[in-house]
């Protein structure tokens, strides 16, 4: 089977396309057939060795995919199944999901519902769903006309954040550069500001919010944006140190926020990803050969949406 793997850290060159052996599922593992799977900026830090991930290569990359279940019985997952997978932090073991065939524990995955065929572009509302649904979920548990303001609301986090916010009743609110700002308010957004823009510059102070995800940029610049007592929802693990006693001399609860891999979750996306009520948006979508390219225009440019591999596009 084909692997996206590296052999040392470094930048996006040292990703290789490599012929390995298929992997034999242990007892409660499946066998995942991948269709597509994302690329992230926890993917970039890895494969640079920015963050531990032990001495042993190869190592490989991704850490959400969508796929069909081709071998093994585990839990509720069985052949056929159509699922979505969050492998969660676990470089230190060297597997990834940009691979042909991943084997899996059914912890990490949510089954679609019977019958939808997933698409390559539902990967998109895989890893960034996940972190959106906790960041609303359990960081700030809106209740129905709450004012909520996302944060760097370009992304995929972002962009499932309006989504699930606007799901639960609140009144929602994106911030985000030009390029995203037509499609925050066509996901539901009721306003979306230019991060460079004046506008965006009065919001900081505005202390106008209930809550507030931080999916992207310098959470300290916005916590007066959000009412004392409110909560801001953290999802980038790299901003939280230093956020916490700006957030609180802002009065604002800071809650760090992680994706986690609960297959309950998992499904609850799936579910709503089938039903049509969360709309997967693609910022650039690349073919297996590509995928040192993906790497290399993470955070380059105006975006607006998920960077995914196309595992249907070989080289």
């Amino acid at each position: 089977m084909w692997a996206v793997q590296y052999h040392r850290s470094g930048g996006p060159e040292v990703l290789r396309v490599e012929e390995i052996a298929a992997p034999s599922p242990r007892d409660g593992q499946v066998l995942v057939r991948t269709l597509a799977s994302g690329v992230s900026r926890i993917d970039a830090l890895y494969r640079r060795g920015r963050l531990p991930h032990g001495p042993t290569f190869p190592k490989q990359t991704g850490f959400d995919a969508i796929g069909e279940v081709v071998q093994g019985r585990a839990g509720a997952i069985r052949p056929g199944d159509r699922v979505a997978v969050v492998l969660g932090l676990e470089p230190l073991r060297g597997r990834g999901t940009t691979v042909e065939l991943l084997a899996v524990e059914p912890s990490r995955c949510g089954a679609f519902p019977a019958g939808y065929e997933p698409r390559v572009e539902d990967c998109a509302l895989v890893l960034g769903g996940l972190t959106a649904l906790r960041a609303v979920r359990d960081g700030l548990r809106p209740r129905r006309g709450e004012r909520v303001l996302v944060v760097g609301a370009g992304g995929p986090v972002g962009l499932a954040a309006i989504q699930i916010a606007r799901g639960a009743g609140a009144v929602v609110d994106a911030v985000a550069g030009s390029a995203a700002l037509e499609e925050c308010l066509g996901l539901g957004a009721d306003e979306a500001y230019d991060y460079r823009g004046e506008e965006a510059a009065q919001l900081r102070a505005s202390r106008r919010y209930d809550g507030m995800v931080v999916a992207a940029g310098r959470p300290s610049d916005w916590f007066t944006a959000v009412r004392r007592g409110g909560r801001a929802a953290l999802t980038d693990g790299g901003a939280w140190p230093g956020s916490v006693v700006r957030a609180v001399r802002a009065g604002v609860q800071s809650i760090p926020i992680a994706a986690g891999h609960a297959s309950g979750d998992l499904r609850w996306l799936a579910r709503r990803i089938a039903g049509g009520d969360l709309v997967p948006v693609v910022g650039r979508r690349y073919g297996v050969g590509e995928v040192d390219r993906a790497h290399a225009e993470l955070g380059a440019g105006p975006t607006c949406g998920a960077r995914i591999i196309d595992h249907l596009r070989m080289p």
